[in-house]
C-alpha cells in the first residue's frame, strides 16, 4: 500500500536528520499537543489553506477546529485562531474562519470555536504530558451550513492529549469525542443523507527536529461515526514541517490527503480530498 511505503521512507529520512531542541507551536498538524503557552502569552495563528473536496457528504478532512469545509468542490479560507495563557498549564483559545471561496448571500466568517486546554500532567517539555481539551463551536447559519461552511446547531468536543518529549523525537497523541448535531431541515452540500452526529477519532503526530529552525511531522489518524444507521469511517495522512523565525514567531506548512479508507486517500483523487495549507504563529 503507497500510504505504508511513504510513511516508512518519511520515517528513515527524518530520525537520520539531526539533533533537535524544543520549540512551540503545533499549526498546522491537525493533532494537538500537550504543551501550554504560558502565563499571560498570547498566541496567533493566522493560516490560509486550499482545499479540494472530491467525495460527496465527506469533511474536506477530519475535523479540525477553525478548519472545517464540508462542501463539494472547492474552497479557500483563512482560519485564524488566538490563544491567552491563564495559567502556565491552563489557556483558553477562539477561533474563525473566514472564507474566500465559496461565496454567496451568507457571512464569510464560520466556525466560531471557543476551547479550553489544561495540562494536568508533566510540564510540557519534557517526558510525558498530558492534557484535556473540550471545546464548543457556535452554531452557523442555515445559508452556511446549505453550502458547507458549518452546522446551523452548537457542537462540542472533548480532546485527551498524550505526548512524550524525547531528546530527540516527540509523539502526540490525541482520543477525542464529537458531538455534531446539524439541522435536518436544511441539506448539507446540497444532500439530506444522514450526516455524521457522533464522531470518536484518534491519531498520532510523530515530530522530529532537525535542527534550531526546521521541525518536520507525519499526522495519521481516522475517525468513526458511532451513530445507528450511519456509521462512516474517515482516514488522513498529512506531511508538515515548521520553520522557527526566532522564539516567538513560526512558519508553517502541511499537505493532506484524506479519504473513507487509507489507500483511496492516496491511490483514488475521485473519492479522496486534499488540503493545502500555510500559515504562521506569533507569540507575545
Amino acid at each position: 500500500m503507497r500510504l505504508s511505503w511513504f510513511i516508512q521512507y518519511a520515517l528513515l529520512i527524518l530520525v537520520l536528520t539531526g539533533l533537535p531542541r524544543p520549540v512551540y507551536a503545533f499549526e498546522p498538524l491537525n493533532t494537538d499537543d500537550a504543551g501550554t503557552i504560558g502565563k499571560s502569552v498570547n498566541q496567533i495563528e493566522q493560516y490560509f489553506y486550499v482545499l479540494h473536496n472530491n467525495a460527496p457528504g465527506n469533511p474536506g478532512s477530519v475535523a479540525t477546529p477553525g478548519e472545517e469545509f464540508r462542501g463539494l468542490g472547492n474552497a479557500k479560507a483563512f482560519p485564524f485562531t488566538y490563544t491567552h495563557g491563564v495559567s502556565d498549564t491552563t489557556e483558553i483559545a477562539f477561533s474563525t474562519t473566514y472564507y474566500a471561496t465559496p461565496r454567496g448571500s451568507y457571512s464569510p466568517f464560520s466556525n466560531n470555536i471557543v476551547s479550553f486546554k489544561w495540562r494536568f500532567w508533566g510540564d510540557g517539555q519534557t517526558g510525558l504530558g498530558m492534557a484535556i481539551k473540550p471545546a464548543i463551536t457556535l452554531p452557523a447559519s442555515t445559508s452556511q451550513q446549505v453550502q458547507g461552511l458549518g452546522l446551523a446547531k452548537t457542537n462540542y468536543e472533548f480532546n485527551y492529549i498524550i505526548s512524550y518529549y524525547w531528546d530527540r523525537i516527540q509523539v502526540h497523541t490525541n482520543i477525542s469525542y464529537a458531538r455534531n448535531p446539524y439541522n435536518t431541515n436544511y441539506p448539507i452540500s446540497g444532500t439530506y443523507s444522514p450526516y455524521q452526529i457522533n464522531l470518536v477519532s484518534g491519531s498520532i503526530a510523530p515530530v522530529w527536529i532537525v535542527n534550531s529552525w526546521l521541525k518536520l511531522a507525519l499526522d495519521i489518524g481516522s475517525s468513526i461515526d458511532t451513530s445507528p444507521n450511519a456509521a462512516a469511517v474517515n482516514d488522513y495522512g498529512m506531511v508538515a514541517a515548521i520553520f522557527s523565525v526566532n522564539r516567538n514567531v513560526d512558519i508553517g506548512l502541511s499537505y493532506l490527503q484524506s479519504s473513507t479508507t487509507p489507500n483511496n486517500a492516496w491511490t483514488s483523487k475521485s473519492i479522496a480530498s486534499d488540503r493545502t495549507e500555510v500559515g504562521v504563529t506569533w507569540r507575545f
